[in-house]
């Protein structure tokens, strides 16, 4: 054991200190990065020098880079960013919904149909009045298109649905091909004996993503390389990759592989919620609107064609309404040019009122489900309030767990500048220390050399 000995052991705590050093720099400079988890060195001994009987250590050495990580709580994670995603992503929608209906207020369906009833009340009180002929008019032309309006921002609802749908199936797929990506990567660092530290964070965060839009399943084999599922369908391993693609069928949407192969269950994530809506709730609500519209057309011209009306001769048998088709709930163009034609007397004598009082009596008459009109309507509206309670209160709940796992994983991956700092300390000193050892061993060989 020669004083050249003592140069290698300060050479090779220098390197390892350094490399240490480098390691916590490393950590401190992605100390806000959500994305990073801490890495940490692991030191060994060098091999030992064996001298007959005795055994002399040779210096130390960094054995590996730890990346500090609980792949249990990402996993956690990944499963409840699906219900959280969903029900946020629902609770937006539907509130975008709820604004369509404005109530309660003045202009809200609700008040907009009492009034077209009421006007019928006031019209029965002065049957040949021009004015309350006008009023029940276009109180009708209101409700008309108050649905309408429903109706229109209903359809268009879906329609926006479906680009959403449209831009999450390309996130689905760019996110899929960089994860193969990142796999391939990972396992060609790990053939050559690295630590693909960091391309494991980047793919941890690609997961993440990956699971806020669509339920997924992951495994890791021997190679730390990530198998995904989607819905139960193969996505993407660290040699194959597939496609998707959206369908349609039944009026409902579908995401499939390219080849149509497969139906991929959707069942978390932005776009169950947008697969809902599209093929549930909306389709739903618009046959809840048809219902209530289709029950002002049939029972407002049932009682209509039993009336006479102002005109000479007075004439018996029309309809109010001409028809309600998609939305559109259309006003007979005859009493839109002769308000004369809104039969008001039920026996052709202008001063006769039943008619326009059975009218007005529609309001509280009792219809499906032993339901008045507006009693439906309110129904109706009180599905989409729990509708949209129901998920408001998913995502608040979802979103505290979600919060929970993030912080465990910011306490075990986190990085601390404090911790980090003391460490920085400490190698710091081993260094100066091995610094100092070198000086040492410098100044006994300059005796050694003097001696000679």
């Amino acid at each position: 054991m020669g004083i050249s000995s003592l140069f290698n052991i300060s050479r090779s705590a220098l390197f390892t200190y350094q490399k240490a050093l480098n390691v916590v720099s490393n950590n401190i400079a992605n100390a806000n990065n959500p994305d990073y988890s801490r890495q940490t060195v692991v030191l060994g001994t060098e091999f030992p020098d064996y001298r007959a009987s005795f055994t002399f250590g040779t210096g130390v050495r960094l054995d590996k880079v730890i990346r500090v990580s609980n792949q249990v709580t990402e996993r956690q994670i990944r499963n409840t960013n699906n219900n959280f995603y969903s029900a946020q992503k629902q609770s937006l929608v539907l509130g975008q919904v709820e604004s369509f209906y404005s109530e309660p207020s003045d202009s809200g369906l609700s008040s907009l149909i009492n009034q077209f009833f009421n006007s019928w009340n006031d019209l029965s009180v002065d049957p040949t009045s021009s004015p309350l002929r006008t009023n029940v008019v276009n109180s009708a032309q209101r409700v008309s298109e108050k649905i309408e309006n429903i109706h229109d921002n209903l359809i268009q609802m879906k329609s926006d649905m479906r680009e959403d749908a449209k831009n999450m199936l390309k996130s689905i797929n760019g996110l899929t091909e960089q994860i193969h990506s990142v796999n391939k990567q990972i396992y060609e660092a790990g053939v050559v004996g690295y630590s693909p530290n960091d391309l494991l964070d980047k793919r941890d965060a690609l997961l993440n993503q990956l699971s806020q839009i669509v339920n997924i399943n992951v495994t890791m084999d021997k190679n730390n390389v990530a198998n995904v599922s989607i819905g139960g369908v193969f996505a993407v391993d660290g040699l194959h990759r597939i496609e998707f693609k959206l369908g349609q069928e039944d009026g409902k949407l579908l995401l499939q592989t390219k080849d149509g192969a497969a139906n991929v269950s959707v069942s978390g994530g932005q776009m169950e919620a947008v697969f809902d809506s599209f093929s549930n709730k909306i389709p739903s609500y618009l046959n809840r609107l048809d219902q209530v519209a289709n029950q002002i057309f049939e029972n407002v011209n049932k009682v209509h064609q039993k009336g006479y009306s102002s005109t000479d001769p007075p004439q018996s048998g029309l309809d109010f309404f001409s028809s309600y088709e998609n939305g559109k709930l259309t006003i007979n163009e005859d009493i839109l040019n002769d308000h004369n034609n809104i039969a008001v007397s039920k026996d052709g004598s202008n001063g006769n009122n039943e008619i326009a009082l059975e009218i007005a009596g529609i309001k509280d008459l009792k219809l499906d489900n032993n339901l008045t009109i507006s009693e439906n309507y309110s129904n109706y509206i009180s599905d989409i309030a729990n509708d949209i309670q129901t998920s408001q209160q998913d995502s608040d709940t979802y979103g505290l767990v979600l919060s929970q796992l993030q912080q465990q994983k910011m306490q075990y991956s986190g990085v601390s500048t404090d911790e980090e700092m003391m460490n920085v300390m400490k190698y710091q000193k081993s260094y100066d220390a091995a610094a100092k050892l070198i000086n040492i061993a410098d100044q006994l060989l300059e005796t050694l050399l003097n001696m000679v």
